[in-house]
């Protein structure tokens, strides 16, 4: 494939999904990781695209779009996001009911989760950002919490989230969190979202924390409860061994990293 042919491509793939990792156009391309950087730069130097940490997204019109928070956090640490939802995928059984939340991380597993082909999988999400992807992927069952829209966050939230929990039966949950405090409780500063992940750990036994490692020693607001509560904690291969000694002294789960 000639570098204009490349460079239409990942321009064409970008207007579908609006961002992607190095990393992924590597997989995709078939080329090395160099050649994606110089016709990322070239896409860059014709102002089509931007460059982000790891990755690239495309450039919106001026005056047209406002970049959201949620956009904003998805382009944060994006590489090592894109890594643990690759590892998370892999706990995702045959004949199961899991529920992914709104987060940023969990969206990008939500994306690599629906390539893959599951038997009688069903994905319960307050996230619209992951039903808007479930659309390109009629073969998967996609079964939405309800709520009131949240645009800046990205989420579906309020009573009706709460009470649809309290109704279904999930086999396993993929959550994440703003930050992991020194004391190792997960942290949010949105209260509507710690109602909704506190009732998670409510209706099953197998809650899968993915969080990045820098995540941790990052306080929010409120408290969602101790990392013990999750069965596994997901995270990057930058994670501190020694950070994820010290959790193990304190807390029983299983770690991937």
């Amino acid at each position: 494939m000639i570098p204009e042919e490349r460079r239409s491509r990942i321009f064409s793939e970008l207007k579908e999904r609006g961002v992607f990792s190095i990393e992924e156009l590597v997989r995709s391309l078939g080329v090395s990781r160099i050649t994606v950087q110089r016709d990322i730069a070239a896409l860059a130097e014709q102002d089509l695209v931007v460059k982000v940490h790891g990755g690239v997204k495309l450039k919106k019109e001026k005056g047209l779009v406002i970049e959201t928070l949620f956009e904003k956090r998805l382009n944060q640490h994006y590489e090592a996001k894109v890594e643990i939802g690759a590892k998370a995928v892999a706990l995702v059984r045959d004949h199961s009911t899991v529920f992914i939340d709104s987060s940023t991380t969990c969206y990008l597993f939500a994306r690599e989760l629906f390539k893959r082909h599951y038997l009688d999988l069903s994905i319960i999400t307050n996230s619209p950002a992951v039903q808007m992807e479930a659309l390109v992927y009629p073969e998967c069952r996609v079964i939405s919490t309800g709520g009131e829209l949240r645009q800046s966050f990205n989420m579906l939230a309020g009573r009706w989230v709460i009470e649809f929990l309290g109704k279904v039966n999930i086999d396993a949950a993929f959550i994440s969190a703003a930050g992991v405090s020194p004391e190792f409780n997960l942290t949010t500063s949105n209260p509507e979202l710690a109602e909704i992940l506190k009732a998670v750990f409510l209706e099953t036994d197998e809650v899968n924390l993915l969080a990045d490692s820098s995540k941790f020693f990052r306080a929010a607001m409120l408290d969602i409860g101790p990392i013990g509560q999750c069965r596994r904690l997901i995270t990057d291969s930058s994670m501190d061994e020694g950070l994820m000694a010290e959790i193990l002294r304190v807390h029983e789960l299983e770690m991937i990293h």
